[in-house]
Parts: structure tokens; sequence; C-alpha cells
């Protein structure tokens, strides 16, 4: 009587291992990691954005006025809201990298990661901008372009780029 070996040969061993990584790669491709750890991040600036204008209403609350930058736009990290309206300014997840097309450029061709802050020179109006690493729907009513506040003739405040050329540039305003 033969004895039967019971298992796996080698070679069927090699097919299913060639076949898992055939399927893995397919899978790899079709989910767009760099894209998706892309639009994680220009999430949290959307996020981020939005605690920094709580505070600075947090601030207007108190002081009838917003903190003034007129000159130029400064870095949202240097404005005076902490302790007291906010722990700590957030910082954008690329701070500081330039954008990987340095063709995007928003407020007044600043074309590095960061968020940055504007307002007029009684502190009446403020903008607050980020530069998003995908682009932004040309509807949507926070791209730099469609915030009334980023119009010279209305507040003095130029945030800069067009609707052809910037709709990376991810803006908020105060509430009017």
């Amino acid at each position: 009587m033969i004895k039967k070996q019971k298992g796996f040969t080698l070679v069927e061993m090699i097919i299913v291992t060639v076949i898992i990584g055939i399927l893995a790669g397919i899978v790899i491709t079709v989910i767009n990691i760099p894209r998706v750890q892309a639009r994680s991040r220009d999430s949290k600036r959307i996020g981020d954005i939005k605690r920094i204008q709580t505070a600075l209403e947090l601030y207007f609350a108190d002081n009838r006025q917003y903190p003034v930058a007129s000159s130029s736009f400064i870095p949202a990290q240097s404005l005076a809201i902490t302790p007291s309206y906010i722990d700590q300014i957030p910082t954008d997840p690329l701070s500081g990298n330039n954008t990987k097309n340095n063709a995007i450029r928003c407020m007044n061709n600043i074309f590095a990661y960061g968020y940055y802050y504007l307002s007029d020179a009684n502190g009446a109006r403020y903008v607050i901008t980020a530069i998003n690493e995908l682009p932004l729907s040309t509807e949507d009513p926070n791209v730099c372009f469609n915030v009334p506040n980023c119009d010279t003739d209305i507040t003095g405040i130029e945030c800069g780029g067009s609707s052809d050329s910037s709709p990376y540039c991810y803006c908020v305003q105060n509430p009017m």
C-alpha cells in the first residue's frame, strides 16, 4: 500500500503566491493611495481653517474687531489669539513646502502650503486661506475667487488667482 502525503506541492504554492501578488497589485492601483492621502490632508486643512475661524469669532466677540494684518497675508500661526481663543493654531500638514506645481499660487503669489490671514485696515473683515492639493469645484463657495472678501473693489483684500488658475485656493471669511 502506497502512503499518500497530504499538502501542497511547491508549484502549487508558487502559483497561489503569484495570483495573490497580481490581485494585490490591481487593488493598490485602483485605490490610488497618493490621491487618498491628498484628499485626507485637504480635509484636515478645511477643518483647521474652520477652527481658526471659530477662534477669530471669539476674539471678535471680546474686542469688536478682528486682528489687523492689512499689509500682506501673514501666516495664521502669528495671530495673537492663543491661548485665550484657541490652544494652538494648527499647522498645515505640508506646512512650508512648496506646492508640487509652482504654477498654483494663491494670496498674492504665495505658493507654499500653510494657513494665511489678511484683514482690512480696521479689522472689520478678514480672509483665511490655504492651498489644497486637489482642485476644488469652481462652484464651491469657498474657492477664493468666489469669496466676496477677496474682491479688491469691495474690501481691498487681494487673494490672487482666477477661476482658470486657482481652484486650489480654499478661503473662509468673516460672517457677513
